[in-house]
């Protein structure tokens, strides 16, 4: 008999039918929700988890609900699922994601998503432990429906998929960076091969949920995505013709374009015509960016925990590569892999004329993110259209203003080798670029980290009272409490998050604590969590300081 896991649900969407209703009914009583809005709740895929314990590996686990899509807060694990009572599918890995970057992900050791399809039950095998699984499903308006590629949106491209094809009000959570093409990425998905043509609009909004809700990436991690019947799918937002930088090859996002064939090619190879769409689709891509499809370049990597290279190390790649070839993963695939060399060659047919060679200036930060009030460094190399270095020449440092234009903020001077540097106060979020007298670099945008200390007064409080939590945030931005109250068996319990008032850069907060207790309460603003502070609730007089 099938033993239930332990469950844990995690919010689905903001906007549920329930609060649609809601809203409407408030608006006036009687009105309806818009077919448009009825329409869009149809399609909003929902996020769900299931907490499973070491001793539920082998067992025949039931999810919350039906799914198509699962992965895993950990690597090393297969899974197998069917519909109830129905004929299992093949075991496939749970394999680590790794931080791809530069999105800042919630999971470091979280899985790529698998798609395996209509599924309620599954199983787990390999290292037994502890996990939670998290699940995606698409519901049926969103999926297994016949999308028509659009004709090319800009000049030259191969026809695909779009964004509001796929995923209708499917949004990244910030603004695109970009930064360099330089070569491309072959990936694959990773789920079964035996879908239709009229699945893969939901196979990619269901990762690209993944992505974003669970993973914590700003968007959907692959630049495109190709199905095994040819179908070209616009995948991170920001501009197909734009060097928009992706979470798809950890250390390589910046100077790479990735595309991501949908299925597992491990033992099987792709077919011609995916093979044909890629070609095309990267034939056009490399071609606007100003580089073959053939050939080798030598990059520098940015190291990270799945790169095959540390930071800085000089790295020879082809134009056209696996993610096996930059990154520690069997990507895309051992078959698909063997057909890179005849992808190459076909992209290269398809490739239209390189544009002449202009000046190029490039900006890279030295980090993703900065702390608040912290030097942001960036650096660049200045070169001449015969690639020479431009020696001597002025650069200035610019960072979109508060009217949305382009403001020097720092000036620097190349040296003999074209390289320049600069450093500039980091205090608000903002996208940066270098320019010089005939050259603008791409843009790309820098976080800013926010410093948040809070303290309380009070280490006792009546229970049924409120405490008083104060503290600076800078920048200034919303800050939130989360309030958790110690139970019975030592575990901390998910009382609320109540909302600080803030002001200059000041914040004050009184959560009231119901029940007497011991509490832990956690400050937090945009990731950042200040020290936790503990305060006991007590039948009886209050007095001390907690800080």
């Amino acid at each position: 008999m099938a033993r239930r896991a332990t469950l844990r649900a995690v919010p689905p969407v903001a906007l549920t039918r329930r609060r649609a209703l809601a809203a409407s009914a408030a608006a006036g009583a009687g009105l309806l929700l818009r077919p448009r809005l009825a329409s869009a709740l149809a399609r909003e895929p929902r996020a769900f988890a299931l907490v499973v314990a070491a001793r539920d590996f082998g067992r025949t686990l039931q999810a919350p609900r039906r799914f198509q899509l699962v992965g895993a807060h950990a690597g090393g694990v297969e899974v197998r699922t069917r519909r109830r009572r129905g004929r299992w599918t093949p075991w496939v890995s749970l394999r680590a994601a790794g931080a791809h970057g530069p999105d800042h992900p919630k999971h470091n050791l979280a899985s790529d998503p698998v798609w395996v399809g209509d599924a309620d039950e599954l199983q787990l095998r390999g290292r037994r432990r502890a996990l939670r699984l998290q699940f995606v499903a698409v519901p049926k308006a969103a999926r297994r429906r016949h999308v028509t590629a659009r004709g090319a949106q800009v000049a030259g491209a191969p026809a695909m998929i779009t964004r509001d094809q796929w995923g209708p009000g499917f949004k990244a959570r910030v603004d695109p960076s970009y930064g360099e093409v330089q070569m491309a990425f072959v990936h694959h998905t990773v789920n079964a091969n035996d879908y239709a043509p009229e699945d893969s609009a939901g196979i990619v909004l269901g990762i690209a949920k993944y992505h974003r809700d669970h993973n914590g990436w700003n968007d959907i991690g692959y630049n495109f995505l190709v199905d095994k019947y040819g179908q070209i799918f616009e995948g991170r937002g920001g501009g197909i013709d734009q060097p928009v930088i992706g979470a798809q090859a950890e250390g390589w996002n910046r100077l790479s374009t990735g595309v991501a064939n949908i299925g597992t090619f491990s033992s099987v190879a792709q077919t011609p015509e995916a093979i044909d769409a890629i070609a095309r689709l990267l034939g056009w891509k490399m071609t606007i960016h100003g580089v073959p499809c053939e050939g080798t370049v030598v990059l520098t990597s940015g190291g990270g925990s799945t790169n095959r290279y540390s930071y800085g190390t000089q790295v020879t790649m082809q134009r056209i590569s696996g993610h096996r070839d930059g990154c520690k993963t069997d990507c895309p695939g051992t078959a698909l892999y063997g057909q890179l060399p005849d992808i190459r060659t076909k992209s290269t047919a398809h490739a239209g004329v390189i544009p002449a060679a202009v000046p190029h200036v490039t900006c890279v930060p030295a980090d993703t993110a900065v702390r608040y009030g912290d030097d942001a460094v960036f650096s660049g190399v200045a070169t001449n259209a015969d690639g020479t270095p431009m020696a001597n020449v002025k650069v200035a440092l610019q960072k979109v203003g508060k009217t949305g234009t382009w403001v020097t903020v720092a000036r620097a001077t190349t040296g003999s080798d074209g390289a320049w540097s600069v450093r500039h106060r980091w205090i608000r979020t903002g996208r940066i670029r270098a320019r010089i007298d005939t050259a603008v670099s791409p843009s790309t945008v820098v976080p800013v980290i926010p410093i948040l200390r809070a303290s309380s007064r009070a280490k006792r409080v009546q229970a049924g009272g409120a405490v008083a939590l104060s503290g600076s945030v800078q920048p200034s931005q919303s800050v939130f409490v989360l309030v958790e109250r110690k139970d019975s068996r030592g575990r901390w319990r998910r009382i609320g998050t109540v909302r600080a008032r803030v002001r200059s850069g000041r914040f004050s907060v009184s959560p009231r604590l119901k029940s007497a207790g011991l509490y832990r309460l956690t400050p937090w603003t945009g990731g950042i969590k200040a020290p936790v502070i503990y305060v006991r609730a007590v039948r009886g007089a209050t007095g001390g300081t907690a800080a």
